[in-house]
């Protein structure tokens, strides 16, 4: 691989010239620029962007931080649209991404620990937003920038983060499933987690139940002897609005093992779910999360990069209802 030392004996200069050229230093002359970067484009040269950042202290990776969970969350497409929409702009400045993952707390938090002392990481986006999070703590602890994808918990309004506004999209899905769909005894099915985003839609699910006058029942997943009795308590619900297709999907599955029903209308989140893969009458709500990974890198930088938004420190992208 050539180094900087090859293109500046090639050039006939010295490495330090060879450097300034590379990086439009306005003490070389523009003709000597030119040269040298022709000379370094056509050798194929590419400059090493990771001993230039670790002489400033910093690697050019950003750490990106999974949520803690059973489930295998990288798998799901929706993650995998975050992750490149990420990538693509890392890309553009030069940086790569590191991924933390762990099914406990302790075992992420040691995993971005090393990524800052070892890795020199210090800029970081995670993939989730939870109150009382042992991450975000230690990352405000050491003043390292990073990015939520989901809105912060009250107490820490400074935090940087990118969201969809999810109580107007709990609106717009109830409103979908109990009117165009016509729904009449809907469920409103959310995990375990209790995550921000889940709360945020069925506030909105809880509003637009209460305009049909109808029972806003919910139901948490986890435990699946105390979901399949409230399935079974309640024979009466018609449809189901759930805050992401797996849940969705699940709980549908739970159904039919009780109900013999088929094309029955499901409002959820995220467009996860390959077409056709269930028989349901499924519509899920586009989050776009390739727009979101962007613009969450967008955010990241913007200490270098400056962004004209409405709210400072904070990117809301629309939803679509497919």
């Amino acid at each position: 691989m050539l180094t900087i030392r090859d293109i500046a004996a090639k050039a006939g200069v010295s490495v330090s010239t060879a450097s300034r050229a590379l990086n439009n230093n306005p003490r070389i002359s523009l003709a000597t620029r030119e040269r040298i970067q022709a000379l370094a484009e056509a050798e194929g040269y590419l400059p090493n962007y990771n001993a230039k950042n670790l002489t400033a202290g910093e690697a050019n990776a950003v750490g990106v931080v999974f949520p803690t969970t059973e489930r295998v969350v990288p798998e799901n497409p929706f993650y995998i649209d975050l992750l490149r929409g990420i990538n693509t702009q890392l890309m553009q400045r030069h940086y790569v991404l590191s991924v933390a993952i762990s099914k406990t707390t302790d075992g992420l938090l040691d995993n971005v620990k090393s990524m800052v002392t070892q890795g020199k990481i210090k800029r970081f986006i995670l993939l989730y937003a939870h109150p009382d999070d042992a991450i975000t703590a230690y990352l405000r602890q050491y003043h390292l920038r990073f990015v939520t994808i989901g809105q912060p918990a009250a107490d820490h309004p400074e935090d940087y983060f990118v969201d969809n506004d999810n109580l107007q999209a709990g609106i717009g899905g109830a409103t979908y499933l109990l009117d165009q769909l016509q729904v009449k005894h809907p469920v409103f099915v959310e995990s375990a987690h209790n995550w921000a985003y889940e709360q945020q839609r069925r506030q909105g699910y809880e509003r637009v139940a209460a305009n049909f006058n109808a029972e806003p029942l919910t139901c948490k997943l986890g435990e699946l002897n105390r979901v399949r009795l409230f399935i079974k308590q309640h024979p009466e619900v018609d449809g189901i609005m759930a805050t992401d297709d797996f849940n969705a999907i699940e709980f549908y599955r739970l159904m039919r093992e009780q109900y013999p029903i088929s094309h029955f209308p499901i409002v959820s989140f995220n467009q996860s779910l390959p077409a056709g893969m269930s028989d349901a009458n499924l519509h899920s709500v586009d989050l776009f999360p390739e727009k979101m990974g962007s613009a969450t890198v967008a955010l990241l930088f913007s200490d270098r990069d400056p962004l004209e938004t409405p709210t400072p420190g904070r990117i809301q992208i629309p939803y679509a209802i497919n």
